[in-house]
């Protein structure tokens, strides 16, 4: 696993990041609970491989939001903030390097997603975009692999909000796609008919 080489800046007084500024802070909440900060230019697609990096990990998300500053274009900032939880005793979250993490994790996943239900719906949020609120069983990789499956449709998130429940997975997203634009039409026709599968594989 990637241990800390890059460079990051605690986030000062909840300010947007300054221009091509990127950084990450980790702050221990408990034994096995971690404050992870995100912020500066990840891209359109980084959530995406910083989920599936955390489950390699042994980490999972277990609630937080992340939203993409100004009006949801590709190079805008990002600010996240996301709670980590410790599955696996050997791994430590203060000492990974997230930066990298975000910069190698791009590998295929396989893990397969179960929703037990789902809302999709048009939102004026961000100028525009696609709402979508999944709920499901809590699982390691839920949440990477439904950004996996949504990059696939070519829709990524501008604004992020997950939070795992006694009951499971409860996470809304508002996606645009990546290259800024709000969805068409035919973009939330074929997200629906992938959803009402209920399994995503």
């Amino acid at each position: 696993m990637w241990v800390r080489t890059t460079e990051h800046v605690p986030v000062l007084g909840g300010l947007a990041p300054r221009d091509g500024e990127r950084g990450f802070e980790v702050r221990r909440m408990s034994r096995d609970r971690h404050l992870l900060t995100l912020w500066g230019r990840l891209g359109g697609r980084w959530a995406d491989p910083l989920c599936r990096g955390l489950a390699r990990a042994g980490l999972s998300i277990r609630r937080g939001y992340a939203m993409r500053h100004g009006s949801g274009e590709p190079w805008n900032p990002w600010h996240a903030r996301l709670e980590i939880v410790r599955e696996d005793p050997s791994t430590d979250p203060v000492l990974l390097d997230y930066l990298e993490l975000l910069a190698r994790g791009r590998a295929p996943s396989d893990t397969q997603i179960e929703l037990s239900d789902y809302t999709l719906s048009e939102s004026n949020v961000h100028g525009g975009s696609l709402f979508l609120e999944v709920r499901g069983p809590d699982r390691t990789g839920f949440l990477g692999g439904m950004l996996e499956r949504l990059a696939f449709l070519s829709l990524t998130p501008v604004e992020m909000r997950i939070e795992t429940r006694a009951d499971g997975v409860h996470d809304q997203l508002w996606l645009r796609t990546h290259d800024g634009e709000v969805p068409k039409p035919r973009a939330r026709k074929l997200l629906a008919e992938v959803l009402d599968g209920r399994l995503l594989r």
